[in-house]
């Protein structure tokens, strides 16, 4: 008995079909979170308790926490970070890649994302601070701890420890004075994988004016 050639290619493409869709169920799947304002910061809403699940980085990992952090935002479900860590974060395993410019054109990218409910990682590196006795060389000088109160606002600098790699955080927030035309590093709050939680609490970090590094991959973003 002879096939049909067009009834063969017909299962052909069926199956192909399935195939994808198989696959596709398995990809990271998003929702846009939505921007609430929390006394004076606009957050990402997100379960507090699942990212204080995931907790601090260990050593030489901020690149996965920050990543983590950010597909816990977008799935609503903490995020183990399975298949996203080769000696490097792997960013495509998250469904992100990497987003250059101006350091204009970053930062209206960073609050376009943040407004459309989609965190982005961000890549730091050290700026001088004038006027202190203690790492003046540093990405962040303010961590925000959540109380029943509100934001409690601790001095407690943040630090690159390798001028090469730089830092990595997970960018969640906006202030609410934030002008979107005239945009700074220190409009944005992030979950900073060196301390997202302090004491129990959760702690979000205020960025420092131009510590975002324009010149070494500064963003990734979801897509």
């Amino acid at each position: 008995m002879q096939h049909c050639p067009a009834r063969a290619a017909q299962r052909l493409a069926a199956a192909v079909l399935a195939l994808v869709l198989l696959l596709c169920a398995f990809l990271p799947r998003a929702h846009a979170a939505e921007l609430k304002e929390k006394n004076g910061i606009r957050l990402l809403s997100f379960d507090t308790s699942h990212i204080l699940s995931i907790g601090n980085q260990t050593s030489g990992k901020c690149s996965l926490y920050a990543l983590r952090y950010a597909r816990t935002i977008l799935d609503g479900k903490v995020c183990s970070g399975s298949g996203m860590w080769s000696n490097g974060a792997v960013w495509s395993a998250a469904g992100y890649t990497g987003y250059a410019g101006t350091r204009a054109e970053c930062l209206k990218k960073l609050y376009n994302e943040l407004a459309a409910g989609r965190p982005v990682i961000v890549h730091l590196k050290n700026t001088t601070v004038s006027g202190v006795k203690r790492h003046a060389n540093r990405t962040s000088t303010y961590e925000y701890h959540l109380t029943s109160s509100g934001w409690d606002a601790v001095n407690y600098p943040h630090i690159a420890t390798s001028s090469t790699y730089g830092h990595w955080v997970c960018v969640a927030g906006i202030s609410s004075t934030a002008d979107p035309e005239n945009l700074t590093e220190s409009d944005f709050y992030a979950l900073d994988p060196a301390r997202v939680t302090a004491n129990g609490r959760l702690a979000v970090t205020r960025l420092l004016d131009d510590t975002l590094w324009v010149e070494n991959s500064p963003l990734k973003v979801l897509g």
